[in-house]
C-alpha cells in the first residue's frame, strides 16, 4: 500500500510529494501480532503498526525499594522482527502449529507442515 503526502508552507507554495512505501516484512504484520525481535531475542505483541516499524510492549522488571513490573513502549525496525503470528514458509494465518526442534516459536502451517516432513524423510533435514 503506497500513499503519498504533499507539503505545503504557504499557499501556492509546493515543496513536493513524499512517497511512504511499507517495508516488505511489513505486509503482513497486524496489532496483536506476535513478533520476535533477532537482535536480542526478545517476543512481544504488536500495539501498533507503521510502514517500516511496529511498536511493542515490553515488561521491564524495576527494582529500587520494590520490585515493580513496568510495561515500556519500545520501536522494532522492520528489519529486527520476524512475524510469528504467519507460516514462516507461505505467510498463512490458517492451521497453524508450532514448529518443532526451535527454541522461538515460529509456526508453520499444515500445508507447509506436509512439505517439510517429506523433505525430512527424504533428505535428512529441513531445506
Amino acid at each position: 500500500m503506497r500513499s503519498s503526502l504533499t507539503l505545503k508552507t504557504e499557499p501556492g507554495w509546493d515543496i513536493g510529494i513524499m512517497k511512504i512505501r511499507k517495508h516488505p516484512r511489513m505486509s503482513n504484520i497486524g496489532i496483536g501480532d506476535e513478533v520476535y525481535f533477532l537482535p536480542q531475542h526478545l517476543y512481544a505483541h504488536v500495539i501498533e503498526v507503521f510502514p517500516a516499524a511496529v511498536c511493542v510492549r515490553i515488561g521491564i522488571l524495576a527494582i529500587t525499594d520494590h520490585m515493580e513490573l513496568l510495561l515500556s513502549p519500545q520501536l522494532w525496525r522492520a528489519d529486527d522482527i520476524e512475524n510469528l503470528s504467519v507460516c514462516r514458509y507461505c505467510g498463512s494465518r490458517d492451521d497453524l502449529c508450532c514448529e518443532v526442534g526451535s527454541v522461538v516459536p515460529f509456526r508453520i502451517c499444515e500445508r507447509c507442515s506436509v512439505l517439510a516432513s517429506n523433505d525430512v524423510s527424504q533428505h535428512g533435514c529441513y531445506s
